[in-house]
């Protein structure tokens, strides 16, 4: 079956393992609990999860289909506890947004490209690379973070 667009929208991160809508508040910090279903145990593996600021056009809430030329890249903490299972954390901060060239507005987001890579203990042609989470980072307006 071929994956979804990377800018799907009817994918929910709770049920969905390829193109996801993470859709936050501006201001909030969340964690997103990650299971990683074909490993049973992350020890040796590197994980990666990064943020690209879309190329949003202030004030009109549309989706990117593209990065901004000057986007803004932030790589996502990871909390895992316990490395020997398969279970982990992505940590959306609440500054995510606050070097983007735009702001969300009342029912105008901002969007950002997310991203994760896991990456198994191999090398070179014997390195298995995985990418089981990418899409989409919503950013609504909050009028606690008004200026």
């Amino acid at each position: 079956m071929p994956r979804s667009k990377i800018t799907g929208q009817s994918k929910d991160l709770i049920t969905d393992d390829g193109s996801v809508l993470v859709s936050v508040v501006q201001g909030e910090q969340v964690r997103i609990n990650v299971v990683i279903g074909w490993v049973t145990n992350l020890a040796g593996y590197s994980l990666t999860a990064k943020v690209v600021e879309g190329l949003n056009i202030q004030g009109s809430g549309a989706v990117p289909s593209d990065p901004s030329p000057t986007a803004a890249v932030t790589t996502l903490s990871l909390l895992d506890t316990d490395p020997t299972d398969n279970t982990f954390d992505i940590v959306i901060p609440e500054d995510l947004i606050s070097t983007w060239a735009t702001t969300p507005e009342p029912d105008q987001p901002v969007y950002g490209f997310v991203e994760l890579e896991v990456a198994d203990s191999g090398s070179g042609i014997n390195q298995q690379i995985w990418k089981p989470l990418r899409g989409l980072i919503q950013v609504r307006y909050s009028p606690t973070e008004a200026v």
